[in-house]
């Protein structure tokens, strides 16, 4: 079942502990918003005032707030099963014996397939399907065409008399699926991302009718016929622990969906946009292939919109999913480095309609990478010197010295004036306004010049991460959104050149 479509599902709904008081109602998935459930009754077991007739009465939010979130179970006719989690009762209403006569509820969270408690430690894989992760993947399953002979046709190239032009071709394609193209393993997880493309139905009748084979392929369409070929890839999250033993390998959804950040960090930083994904299919020990996790990621999937070859800044040719895994275990493992890290990733792509929300986040990132990322945050015991302690402007200067030197060429920045500049737009953000009277720094100013304090942050960890100095430059002048940061670092220059 797909994140990114809507749906909407009749049938009874109940909780796990009552399972015989059951309720119609109507489940309604929108990927921008989540779950919405209307209830035809309700699961009242609040302590209502006792109702006089004829009286008329308000339940409040306080009361409706009083209902702890709960797990909701839901089976339609058909027998297929829902388990909604963390859900909450956004509104209520009951008749005159104070019996519910309908509520609302919300939730951010569904198990499609199954009746499972959101502690049950029965789920061994989930499996991913990302926007753009092919591309990180791109393992040419769909090779050049090649002219060739075929029957029936004996001049083939050539244009005859009465307009016929022919030309005979195969298109080789690898099909089906490859397990573990590009692995990876942290202490506790093992990620394998696996490719699929397209390929012939197999069985005795395709093996005996070729034609069947082909038939089974074609869509059958008005205007003629389409064989249709796809190829993409889905990446899978399994625990790892040290015993290996079958017991030891099962977890909970939250222990899966914990493990997918270091994915969703990979693919914000090799494409610089938000991460989307459009399914999560579930493996449990219940054996069901037809579990899937309908969860709200923030921004919604687009599968089936065009891709832009300049979109990827590196893929996992340029560094492999096990060392990205292991480079940024380091950087995140000093305590409270993943707050900086965090705030980092959410900015690849992000512009803020805030101007000081995004000035605030950006200095954030780099402040906070360099001092708790990089652990250059060591308290001197001579804190008289100064030249021995670490302020923003000596962290901004150490940030851009990392770069390697055809990436600084790029940026072309007066150092010393640019690190200025920056710590005076940092002081107007977080002490809520200018240091001295006259500072006629204007808010675009101070936000180019926090893009581009990002913009450096970012580069540093590409440089990290050991993606190649020639992707970096190749995506400084082609990735469309880079390029729009590329231009605010042209209006730096020019203020700091002024």
């Amino acid at each position: 079942m797909n994140i990114y479509e809507h749906h909407e599902i009749k049938g009874w709904f109940f909780l796990p502990e009552d399972p015989d008081n059951r309720v119609p109602g109507v489940l309604e998935w929108d990927p921008a918003k989540g779950a919405s459930i209307e209830l035809m009754g309700g699961f009242s077991s609040l302590a209502i005032p006792s109702l006089k007739s004829g009286a008329v009465y308000t339940i409040t939010d306080e009361i409706v707030a009083s209902m702890p979130a709960q797990t909701m179970y839901l089976e339609t006719e058909a027998g297929k099963k829902y388990s909604i989690w963390d859900a909450w009762r956004s509104s209520y209403s009951c008749n005159i014996l104070g019996k519910p006569h309908k509520e609302q509820w919300l939730s951010g969270l569904v198990c499609v397939g199954d009746h499972v408690l959101p502690e049950e430690e029965i789920f061994t894989e989930a499996t991913f399907c990302i926007d753009e992760l092919y591309y990180l993947v791109n393992d040419g399953r769909i090779l050049p065409p090649e002219w060739c002979e075929m029957k029936g046709v004996e001049r083939p190239g050539e244009k005859l008399e009465n307009g016929t032009f022919l030309l005979p071709y195969v298109l080789p394609v690898l099909g089906g699926f490859q397990a573990g193209k590009f692995e990876g393993n942290t202490e506790d997880t093992r990620y394998s991302i696996n490719t699929f493309a397209t390929h012939p139905w197999i069985s005795q009748a395709t093996e005996k009718y070729s034609s069947l084979k082909l038939n089974l392929m074609l869509k059958h369409q008005r205007h003629g016929l389409v064989l249709q070929i796809s190829v993409d890839a889905t990446i899978s999250i399994t625990l790892r622990k040290h015993t290996e033993e079958p017991e030891d390998l099962v977890g909970t959804v939250s222990d899966l969906m914990d493990r997918f950040m270091p994915i969703h960090d990979l693919m914000r930083l090799a494409t610089f946009q938000p991460c989307s994904v459009s399914r999560v299919q579930l493996q449990s020990q219940n054996n069901s292939d037809d579990t899937y996790l309908l969860k709200k990621f923030g921004e919604v999937a687009q599968p089936y919109e065009s891709h832009d070859h300049d979109n990827m800044v590196f893929t996992l040719n340029d560094v492999s999913l096990e060392n990205f895994l292991e480079k940024r275990e380091h950087l995140t493992s000093i305590d409270g480095a993943i707050s900086p890290w965090s705030i980092l990733i959410g900015l690849c792509g992000y512009f803020s309609n805030y101007a000081e929300e995004y000035i605030s986040q950006s200095f954030a990132a780099a402040e906070g990478f360099h001092k708790l990322c990089l652990g250059k945050g060591e308290n001197y015991i001579d804190t008289s010197d100064r030249s021995k302690k670490y302020c923003l402007n000596k962290r901004l200067k150490e940030l851009y010295a990392l770069l390697p030197q055809k990436i600084q060429d790029k940026m072309k920045f007066d150092v010393e004036e640019w690190a200025k500049r920056a710590v005076k737009a940092r002081n107007y953000a977080a002490h809520g306004g200018p240091m001295r009277p006259n500072d006629s720094t204007s808010l675009s100013d101070r936000y180019v010049i926090a893009v581009s304090v990002f913009l450096v942050t970012y580069l540093v960890v590409l440089n990290e991460l050991g993606v190649p100095t020639e992707k970096i430059c190749d995506a400084l002048l082609n990735h469309p959104k880079l390029l729009i940061v590329m231009r605010y670092c042209d209006e730096v220059r020019s203020m700091l050149e002024s």
